[in-house]
C-alpha cells in the first residue's frame, strides 16, 4: 500500500500543470474598454483549476488549468464571462450578467479589439485595448 501511494504521488507530481505553463492568447490580461460610450474593464486569466473526485473514502485530486474572464462596466460589479470561443483574431463569449453572446476581433497592428455586445436584442459597440485604464 505504501509503495502504491508513493507511486501515485510521484505520477501526480510529474503530470502537474500550472497556469504559468500555459501559452498565452492575444486576449489574456487586463483590458480597458468602452461599451456604448461608457468606460469598462475586462480581464482574461489562466488559473489553476484542480479537480477532486471521491469514491467512498478514497479521493484523488488532479491538477489542471482553466481560462476565466470577467467584465466590469463602470462602477458595477465584476461579472463572469463564459463559453469562450476563440479562432485567430476572433473571440466570442457569453456575458453572464444577461446571458448574451459578445464578440471581439483583435487587430494586432493597433492592439485594439473591436466588436459588439447585445442587450435586449439590440447591438452595441465594444472596443478594448490592452492595459489598465
Amino acid at each position: 500500500m505504501k509503495r502504491t501511494l508513493m507511486a501515485l504521488t510521484l505520477l501526480s507530481t510529474l503530470a502537474t500543470s500550472h497556469a504559468s505553463q500555459v501559452a498565452g492568447a492575444w486576449y489574456f490580461g487586463t483590458w480597458s474598454c468602452v461599451i456604448d460610450g461608457r468606460a469598462a474593464r475586462m480581464v482574461w486569466q489562466v488559473v489553476d483549476d484542480p479537480q477532486t473526485s471521491c469514491s467512498g473514502n478514497i479521493c484523488s485530486t488532479s491538477s489542471g488549468v482553466a481560462v476565466r474572464g470577467w467584465f466590469k462596466d463602470g462602477g458595477g460589479p465584476w461579472v463572469k464571462l463564459m463559453n469562450r470561443s476563440a479562432s485567430g483574431p476572433d473571440l466570442r463569449f457569453t456575458y453572464t450578467g444577461d446571458n448574451t453572446r459578445w464578440f471581439l476581433r483583435y487587430d494586432p497592428s493597433t492592439g485594439v479589439a473591436t466588436g459588439n455586445t447585445i442587450w435586449r436584442g439590440n447591438t452595441y459597440p465594444l472596443q478594448c485595448s490592452q492595459g489598465q485604464g
